[in-house]
């Protein structure tokens, strides 16, 4: 159990350098066992998570030209009905952030090729922790915030 630990705060110190956004290193925080995150997403009902999508202009006014934007999006919205959504721009792109829950890691190509078919969009999705989770995270790994 101290391995998978480990290989979690190399992660987090990884994301910090790179600049991915801080909330997905909270979540690294709460690493568990490979042979029990099944067990756990099924238990707690789901993991949470956070995607970020990020749309370049050209795959995005083809979608918007096409007619295609809001359906995609609506359909994703139908599938893993989330949590939240926020649409934003970073870094000059259009960007959307959904936090969700899924169950199954084989969830994760049905949730993501759409956007990258439909809008040639870059995907990322990251474990998103609420704070009570974190300091729950905290104490099992003995560190307090």
């Amino acid at each position: 159990m101290k391995g998978a630990f480990a290989v979690v705060r190399l992660a987090a110190l990884t994301c910090i350098r790179s600049g991915v956004l801080v909330a997905s290193v909270a979540l690294l925080a709460q690493s568990v066992p490979t042979q029990s995150y099944a067990a756990t997403a099924d238990q707690q009902g789901g993991i949470r998570m956070m995607l970020k999508v990020q749309i370049p202009p050209e795959g995005g006014n083809q979608a918007i030209k096409a007619g295609n934007q809001g359906a995609i999006f609506e359909a994703l919205i139908d599938q893993i009905k989330p949590e939240a959504v926020y649409f934003t721009q970073e870094d000059g792109l259009r960007t959307v952030y959904f936090v969700y829950k899924i169950q199954k890691t084989t969830d994760f190509a049905a949730i993501h090729e759409p956007l990258i078919q439909g809008f040639g969009a870059r995907v990322y999705d990251m474990p998103a922790l609420t704070w009570d989770e974190l300091k729950k995270a905290f104490e099992a790994i003995d560190e307090k915030p």
